[in-house]
């Protein structure tokens, strides 16, 4: 088991990694999961303390249906894409994943206990029913683009 870091220091801006980390989650959906925001320097939502988002290692993806097709609007699409990336957590730097959807509080998956676990009280803004899940990832591969070209490589052998 890794050890979760959380808010750690604000980001000057995006940072390449998690950038293509992103862009893998969109292309393997199909689209279906998409970009629903990166790198801003905001607090937690109905909190005092810094998002995760201002390290530029978390990213927010839905699954809502958008007008211009992206987002199935289903989030068995979400729940498939959130194992992938729990399956390969370790390659991916992943630290953690938010679940916002599942009643009555929300799931969320961290690297320091390697398990889901269901919140039995109102812990995150946007559960129940947030057609979105939260990521974050580790510094070691935040700014390394490739690195996620390499991992995909070798999970899908070329494909």
């Amino acid at each position: 088991m890794r050890r979760y870091t959380g808010f750690d220091k604000i980001s000057r801006g995006r940072r390449p990694g998690l950038e293509r980390l992103v862009q893998h989650i969109v292309f393997l959906s199909s689209n279906k999961c998409w970009n629903n925001g990166t790198w801003g320097v905001r607090e937690k939502r109905s909190k005092t303390t810094m998002s995760v988002h201002a390290t530029g290692r978390a990213a927010d993806m839905s699954w809502r249906k958008m007008p211009d097709g992206r987002g199935s609007g289903d989030w068995w699409d979400a729940a498939r894409m959130m194992q992938f990336l729990v399956d390969n957590a370790d390659a991916l730097g992943l630290e953690i994943v938010i679940d916002y959807q599942p009643t009555p509080h929300g799931r969320a998956w961290r690297c320091d206990r390697n398990e889901w676990r269901d919140y039995k009280t109102r812990t995150v803004a946007g559960a129940p029913g947030g057609d979105w899940f939260h990521i974050e990832i580790s510094n070691q591969f935040a700014d390394d683009a490739a690195h996620y070209d390499r991992v995909f490589q070798q999970i899908f052998g070329g494909q």
